[in-house]
């Protein structure tokens, strides 16, 4: 999915006392959020965000870039974890290191 509609909702490991069944856990989901899924998370980023939609390209994929940092150094998830989860971001599959599991290229090149 798209960034501007995807919900990137997750839980601080350090708040297991607050959240105990979503502490340390990342979750993205499409907008609009019929389920309700990330309702059940603490912190909310992505398309959650009405700022999102009114920043550039180059600026909502340096978003992407430090929300996945906020969510393992500052709230301790797994970046495993998150890497799995933002896996569903085409922009996040687009722009990490092609030899990284779960990458793609936007244009593929083309073969010989």
């Amino acid at each position: 999915m798209k960034q501007i509609e995807a919900i990137i909702a997750w839980t601080p490991a350090r708040w297991a006392e607050l959240k105990p069944e979503t502490a340390g856990q990342v979750v993205v989901v499409p907008v609009p959020d019929e389920a309700g899924t990330s309702k059940r998370y603490m912190m909310r980023a992505g398309a959650s965000s009405s700022a999102l939609a009114a920043l550039s390209d180059e600026a909502r994929i340096a978003r992407l870039f430090i929300d996945f940092q906020t969510l393992v150094v500052r709230d301790g998830l797994d970046p495993q974890d998150v890497h799995q989860a933002f896996l569903a971001i085409d922009e996040y599959r687009f722009r990490i290191a092609p030899d990284t599991e779960g990458a793609e290229f936007e244009d593929p090149p083309e073969e010989d």
